[in-house]
């Protein structure tokens, strides 16, 4: 188990309980902290942290890359510059699916493209979205088809 705690003013975290990080979060921007490394279950627990209270100052020079944890979204986040950050979204699993251990948006999944952004040293952010998904993203596709 592993518990990250953090205290926020603004975008900048002033306060952090967080064993298991490559360094101290204090004083570091919520964008700073998002690019630390760690083990698996505190780094798991630093972006879940994250993920509730993110923010960044605007910056025109940054890219949001569409992480999956595979080599195309690699490619795309060294390809977008210095100031890119990793951003996956977690929508929904369908455990029926073939692959669903691998499949967008599941633990595994979201693991490797945090682990990916890191070793690369870019912020990794990832945004849990499956309480607002199912009503709004997922309806079947025949119904979006239909002459009108």
């Amino acid at each position: 188990m592993a518990l990250v705690r953090l205290v926020v003013d603004g975008d900048r975290i002033v306060e952090a309980d967080s064993e298991g990080l490559e360094r101290p979060l204090a004083g570091l921007t919520l964008l700073e902290a998002a690019a630390v490394p760690g083990e698996t279950l505190a780094a798991d627990a630093l972006a879940n942290a994250l993920g509730q209270v993110f923010r960044a100052e605007p910056d025109a020079a940054r890219v949001a890359v569409a992480m999956s944890g595979g080599v195309d979204s690699a490619v795309a986040l060294l390809r977008a510059g210095p100031r890119a950050i990793g951003i996956t979204l977690r929508l929904w699993i369908d455990p029926a699916a073939p692959d669903s251990e691998r499949a967008c948006c599941s633990p595994e999944a979201v693991i490797a493209a945090r682990e990916t952004c890191h070793t690369l040293g870019f912020p990794h952010v990832t945004l849990d979205l499956r309480e607002e998904f199912p009503s709004r993203g997922r309806r079947p596709v025949h119904s979006r088809l239909r002459p009108r």
